[in-house]
């Protein structure tokens, strides 16, 4: 006949409470609670002017023309639904699935059709390197299939070819340095000063325009 101790019946239980955790799957219906940080900006060139919904809610003080945008705004993360009304047009509206802690800027944009969409990008708002600036570039005009270049003032390009509703990854330039962009096999060339770039600001830059001599750079300072 076997005799169990009390150290023998310890250490079955602690095995037994081991394999019930371990067992134990995640719940996929638990969603994590918390606030994201989400920016709205209004990027359709022949649009009204727009109010910014949440779920429902006004979310927008005024209502925001042609490249203006909100500031960040907090929201409750998870799945929300996010809605660009303006008087013009029918709303536009999108869900989105938004991380706690994380932010965002999401833009309102139209094909060349007309037809509108709202496609959002995440924000990295982390620190930059000293003497540097941060800087996003996305590409939000539909007319150029060959994409946008851009380059710093000196000639080396960084980025090639960044096609409609793209970003690029983030890029540490020289604080004060120019940068040059045009649409590919285009040789109208357009600049962006380098005073508007500064040390220890994260940018994002958002392209526009119907041909190649009225592409333009709008510049959004993210902290």
């Amino acid at each position: 006949m076997k005799i169990f101790t009390k150290r023998s019946l310890f250490l079955c239980f602690v095995l037994f409470v081991n394999c019930i955790i371990a067992c134990k799957k995640p719940d996929p219906n638990i969603v994590v609670k918390g606030e994201a940080k989400v920016k709205f900006i209004n990027a359709t060139l022949t649009e009204a002017n727009q109010d910014i919904y949440v779920d429902g809610q006004k979310n927008s003080t005024t209502a925001i023309a042609f490249t203006e945008s909100t500031d960040y705004l907090k929201i409750v993360s998870g799945s929300r639904s996010v809605k660009f009304m303006g008087s013009a047009n029918l709303p536009t509206e999108s869900v989105f699935n938004f991380t706690p802690s994380l932010t965002y800027s999401t833009f309102l944009v139209g094909n060349r059709t007309g037809a509108r969409e709202i496609i959002t990008f995440e924000d990295n708002l982390s620190n930059t390197e000293a003497g540097k600036a941060k800087i996003k570039l996305i590409n939000l005009t539909p007319f150029f299939l060959t994409g946008i270049n851009v380059s710093v003032q000196a000639g080396t390009q960084f980025v090639n070819g960044l096609l409609y509703k793209e970003a690029s990854t983030y890029f540490q330039v020289d604080a004060g340095m120019s940068l040059r962009y045009n649409v590919v096999g285009s040789g109208s060339i357009k600049t962006i000063d380098g005073t508007l770039l500064e040390a220890g600001k994260i940018y994002t830059i958002w392209f526009s325009g119907s041909t190649a001599t009225a592409l333009e750079a709008h510049i959004i300072t993210d902290n």
